[in-house]
């Protein structure tokens, strides 16, 4: 991996996770000044029990999008996942993303050839720091590639 998106990811590193939530199948974390959309396969870990996880989002009632497992764990754990700083960040070489906290939360971000659309590129998440006119550094990852622009 490049050793500028390297750099770029590692600026996780302290930060505090102040903020998530679930838009339209995706995982908002708001680690200020720098924010992640989880898009593909996101699993959120403590103490090795998997809290929140976006293939969880069947509708219970089929009415409803907000009633499923996602947005119901992510609101019953939300107060232990929110607040951790960040200790360490992983990229593997297949571009999973693994975020540890200090709370013993850990934000995982799968690819690995597990999506399911894996013939076509999808995006699997993205790393920025969002701005009002999108000047900011994006790094966008795929299920085979990625995409860094400062």
């Amino acid at each position: 991996m490049d050793h500028e998106v390297v750099q770029f990811v590692n600026l996780l590193v302290g930060k505090k996770l102040l903020h998530l939530c679930c838009e339209a199948e995706i995982l908002d974390f708001d680690f200020a000044p720098l924010a992640l959309h989880a898009m593909g396969c996101t699993r959120i870990i403590k103490n090795n029990d998997i809290l929140v996880t976006t293939l969880d989002y069947q509708s219970w009632d089929l009415k409803e999008s907000k009633h499923n497992d996602e947005w119901y764990n992510m609101e019953k754990f939300n107060s232990e996942i929110i607040n951790g700083t960040v200790i360490s960040v992983e990229i593997s070489p297949y571009h999973d993303l693994r975020i540890g906290l200090d709370n013993n939360v850990v934000i995982e971000c799968l690819i690995a050839n597990a999506y399911p659309h894996y013939d076509d590129e999808q995006e699997q998440w993205v790393l920025f720091e969002p701005t009002k006119d999108h000047s900011g550094t994006f790094l966008t990852v795929y299920n085979k590639g990625i995409r860094f622009s400062r």
